[in-house]
């Protein structure tokens, strides 16, 4: 498998993904600092894919290293994939970095610390992927596939832009961290909202309706509003127009196990409970599982499901990594640095 660059958009003619499902398109974003995860995620959606299926990896570069993409590549099954890096121009990121380090100077919530600036390049996809490319399925980097992603891939969007899970933490609009200004734009505040890790997106709807200009001028405009980033401003732009999917397919593993089966579970609604063997057959058998808060698998011990996240770690170029005693005090180190620096900037 060759290293690839693009500078700009893809070949439209290496676009391969048919309907004919023996082919399907994922699309990643990294920056250097989540190398080995999105190996892991892409490794173990390859090895999950129904045989004879391939899936065409189309990675939006944020900074990886040519030596960490190499390893990337050499943890894949190659006769399974293809992989492209695709370079973003800069022109098409700059409001977005702006608005992302003012928003990390003062106004983002405590949780929202881990996220990085490649979360943001999902907001770009119609510029660059394959006009070509009808839909894609897009995957965060803190993920561990179980589950055949040709399910999602044949999944019908009806009249929905996207196909996503309701997320857990934030179950409505009107959550304490879900669309601040909700009652302003007239939202529903029982409208269900849903966690941007895992999205299977038509991209013909996206592109009619600009949906990556609205969005970066809808987040540059309303900053103070969005508690999540990207995930708070997609939110807000698709009410209406998003297909809720089984919560198998975005299993937090966090936050499944915050709660008991006897517990109420937000993710239902205000006057359920998670029915027992629903609750149970998602913590025993679910087809994606992600790592959503900060305390993730290569960074802390105290993280459920991480053994699920180093059986792949092994199947990769990083086999035999583990958070050793020495990488815990670097990584606390750098933590304590950075609330530092934020603390002497007010």
């Amino acid at each position: 498998m060759s290293l690839i660059h693009a500078e700009n958009l893809v070949d439209e003619s290496e676009v391969k993904p048919s309907s004919d499902c023996k082919s399907i398109a994922v699309v990643c974003a990294s920056d250097n600092n989540y190398a080995m995860p999105l190996a892991v995620t892409m490794r173990s959606t390859v090895e999950n894919l129904k045989e004879g299926c391939k899936v065409f990896f189309y990675i939006i570069d944020g900074g990886i290293t040519d030596f960490n993409k190499q390893k990337i590549l050499s943890s894949l099954i190659q006769e399974r994939c293809e992989v492209e890096f695709i370079q973003i121009p800069n022109s098409l990121t700059e409001d977005i970095i702006e608005a992302h380090e003012s928003k990390k100077s003062g106004l983002a919530l405590s949780k929202s610390e881990h996220v990085s600036i490649a979360s943001f390049y999902r907001l770009l996809l119609s510029e660059l992927l394959p006009s070509q490319l009808e839909k894609v399925i897009y995957l965060d980097c803190d993920l561990v596939i179980k589950g055949d992603l040709l399910q999602l891939w044949q999944t019908d969007f009806g009249e929905d832009y996207i196909l996503a899970v309701r997320d857990t933490w934030i179950p409505f609009i009107s959550s304490p961290t879900g669309q601040l200004n909700y009652q302003e734009l007239g939202i529903d505040p029982d409208a269900p909202y849903f966690n941007a890790g895992i999205l299977v997106i038509d991209l013909a709807k996206w592109r009619a309706d600009k949906l990556s200009d609205k969005a970066i001028k809808y987040f540059v405009q309303n900053l103070k509003y969005i508690g999540w980033y990207d995930q708070g401003l997609l939110n807000a732009l698709l009410i209406g127009k998003w297909g809720q999917l089984d919560p198998k397919w975005n299993f937090n593993a966090t936050s499944f196990y915050d709660y008991s089966s006897k517990d109420y579970f937000p993710w239902r609604d205000s006057k359920s409970l998670l029915p027992e063997d629903v609750y149970n057959e998602l913590v025993r058998n679910p087809y994606i599982i992600h790592f959503v808060s900060e305390k993730k698998p290569w960074v802390s011990r105290h993280c459920p499901r991480k053994e699920d996240f180093f059986k792949y770690v092994d199947r990769t170029k990083w086999s035999g990594w583990r958070l050793t005693i020495w990488r815990r005090l670097w990584h606390r180190l750098i933590y304590e640095s950075k609330a530092f620096l934020r603390k002497i900037s007010h």
